[in-house]
């Protein structure tokens, strides 16, 4: 055999070979970017799932957000008419007026008791520290004190600080409970 005719066997061999090679890597290629792009599309199915869950679930926590907070305004309001020293005329009596903030309060603990679920563990305990506030100015308010021929009397002292607190501990409570809610709904 000469070495041209060699050559030529090579030749046709090495096309053969380069030729084969290339048809299985175009085919592993094929299935490769088949089983890709089958796997993008399984991917691309659950990010919508998770984001319409989320999506879902971050809109029913605005929701009751909004209505908890809607509560604690409401309810403050009630509170601070309660305690003001001076009622102007024509206000709600004062056992009306004890019985809006005690309402009150009690609307706001039970929709927090239902909905807890929807705050952080260190949230909740904010939110527990107001309505425990609340139930100290009621407590302070309501304090009575006898005197001869069993008629009871308000404590003047127990009156101003139940006002105080009204006035300065709860919008402190509150402030904090307003800046974890910004945080939440994405304000800040």
């Amino acid at each position: 055999m000469d070495y041209l005719e060699l050559f030529k066997e090579l030749g046709i061999f090495g096309i053969m070979a380069v030729g084969f090679v290339w048809i299985l890597r175009f085919t592993i290629k094929q299935l490769f970017a088949k089983d890709l792009e089958k796997f993008k599309y399984n991917l691309e199915k659950e990010t919508i799932s998770y984001k319409t869950k989320f999506e879902k679930l971050h809109t029913e926590r605005a929701l009751v957000i909004k209505e908890i907070y809607k509560k604690i305004v409401i309810t403050q309001r009630a509170f601070i008419s309660l305690t003001h020293p001076f009622q102007p005329a024509g206000s709600p009596s004062e056992e009306e007026r004890a019985k809006d903030a005690a309402q009150k309060a009690n609307e706001l603990t039970f929709y927090f008791e239902e909905n807890r679920i929807y705050f952080e563990e260190d949230l909740a305990i904010e939110l527990n520290e107001f309505m425990k506030k609340l139930r100290e100015i009621w407590y302070e308010f309501n304090q009575f004190e006898y005197e001869r021929g069993n008629k009871p009397y308000r404590k003047i002292e127990a009156w101003n600080k139940a006002w105080d607190k009204a006035e300065k501990d709860i919008p402190e409570i509150k402030k904090k409970i307003e800046k974890r809610f910004r945080t939440i709904i994405g304000i800040e």
